[in-house]
């Protein structure tokens, strides 16, 4: 009974041999060596696989056409736009922003980028005490005891608030940009 483990590779993004990307529909072979006391994958492409060497065989061999892989599913919230958002909100500290901030402290705990710590009265107010986990600070946000019924403009709130953010965002990046080189003059006519 074989009781090694063995760490199972996923097919390469390129070929082994000459590093060239795989692209879509091309045939990849895949081959398991013994090497170094261990299994290793190999994936060639059909030009690599022809021209190996022979003498060296693979404990096993197999081919399939190469699907890439497919790209993340985009994050539905990004953590620093709603972090920084809070973060101007409670530098701000305007009481019409008290409902967002609570949103987004909440939204913030759920990426587990905030972790409560602690819930105080002050002055009849409830203080949700939250831990920052990337750097340790300590946020004070109020409570506002919303109800079920105003969610929804809240949500709706937040929602229009972080795009505003995003495309400030956007801006702020095409400004940061650096302008386009001229083309070098010729120096002959």
């Amino acid at each position: 009974m074989l009781t090694q483990e063995w760490n199972i590779q996923s097919r390469a993004l390129q070929c082994a041999a000459s590093g060239r990307p795989f692209v879509k529909g091309e045939r990849v072979y895949s081959a398991l060596y013994w090497r170094d006391g261990q299994y290793a994958r190999v994936d060639l492409s059909a030009e690599a696989w022809n021209a190996r060497n022979e003498n060296i065989g693979p404990l096993s061999v197999w081919h399939a056409d190469f699907v890439p892989p497919a790209p993340p599913p985009p994050e539905a919230l990004k953590k620093d736009d709603a972090e920084s958002l809070l973060r101007r909100l409670m530098a701000a500290n305007e009481p019409a922003a008290r409902n967002a901030r609570y949103i987004l402290a909440l939204m913030l705990e759920r990426k587990r980028v905030l972790r409560q710590v602690e819930r105080q009265r002050q002055e009849g107010i409830a203080i949700l005490v939250y831990e920052h986990l990337p750097t340790g600070e300590v946020w004070l946000i109020e409570d506002p005891g919303l109800k079920l019924g105003e969610l929804k403009a809240v949500q709706d709130e937040v929602a229009q608030l972080l795009s505003l953010t995003d495309s400030v965002s956007a801006e702020n990046s095409a400004k940061e940009k650096p302008p386009a080189e001229a083309p070098p003059a010729s120096l002959g006519k």
